[in-house]
């Protein structure tokens, strides 16, 4: 049977690396039987269906369909789940992730896609989103940013829940990002369906978050900077500081709420693994 897998995100689990690794292997993937669409064919032509702009390309998303019915497909868009932003204009992470699993599970036609998603510990995961929120939006400060995530009760067990609700016959496989870089061969062979050492290698490289200084640089900045002077000056003060042994990465976090977030992590994971049912860990 055809097997149409959507890799879901989330968003600062090494998405960009996987996917940047699956499109240098394309022709790998489709001598195995895997068409795997690169990330800038579906922003373009894909995703904004799940924002209800009205820019996704209709003729395009037919296609997808097509390919499903007939073959293996790989969709790798962490955008479907939501974006940093949505925190501050929602006051919460994947507030609409249901209703937008549903939509590409109706378009593409495909009852049952295997769905994969990387989790990771919450005090990691907000300073990152955080991070990226900068990248692309005007200067807030990260207390103002951590508030709403505090209110906001944001937890990976009712993520899950509901992607189990917009696919209720489809079968999810977790990971802890935490160990990705241990286990990353494992992992893409299981999502992929064959042994992923066969893929070519790539830079190692990552983005990484901000370095302390160069936040502390970019908040005092921030007031006389205008539109986008912004993310301009952060590029500039992240090259300048980049995060590492001279400059320390970018901490905001007590080690008293640390601690509150890395437990709620634990307990949630154990949680999912022992009472969700279709839901299973790779590693």
């Amino acid at each position: 049977m055809p097997r149409t897998v959507l890799h879901l995100g989330a968003h600062k689990t090494a998405t960009t690396y996987i996917q940047k690794k699956f499109a240098q292997s394309r022709g790998i993937l489709k001598r195995h039987d895997v068409h795997f669409y690169k990330l800038e064919q579906l922003r373009k032509s894909f995703t904004p269906l799940v924002y209800g702009n009205k820019k996704e390309n209709v003729a395009f998303i037919a296609q997808m369909a097509e390919m499903a019915a007939s073959g293996n497909v790989l969709i790798s868009e962490e955008n479907i789940l939501g974006m940093a932003g949505e925190l501050v204009k929602k006051g919460n992470f994947y507030p609409d992730v249901a209703s937008r699993v549903a939509l590409v599970i109706e378009k593409l036609n495909v009852e049952a896609p295997v769905i994969y998603i990387c989790l990771r510990e919450y005090s990691g995961f907000v300073v990152s989103m955080y991070c990226e929120y900068l990248r692309h939006q005007n200067f807030i400060k990260f207390e103002t940013y951590m508030d709403t995530f505090r209110q906001s009760g944001f937890s990976w067990v009712q993520v899950i829940r509901d992607v189990r609700a917009s696919a209720p016959k489809s079968e999810i496989h977790l990971w802890d990002f935490a160990k990705f870089r241990r286990c990353e061969q494992e992992i893409l062979s299981h999502m992929i369906g064959f042994d992923a050492a066969l893929l070519n290698s790539q830079d190692e490289s990552v983005r990484e978050s901000f370095s302390n200084i160069a936040m502390d640089a970019y908040e005092a900045l921030a007031p006389v900077l205008e539109g986008k002077e912004h993310r301009k000056m952060l590029q500039h003060l992240s090259a300048a500081f980049p995060r590492g042994e001279q400059y320390p990465a970018f901490k905001p976090l007590s080690d008293q709420e640390t601690e509150f977030f890395q437990k709620k992590y634990a307990d949630d994971l154990a949680f999912i693994s022992r009472e969700m049912e279709g839901v299973s860990f790779i590693v």
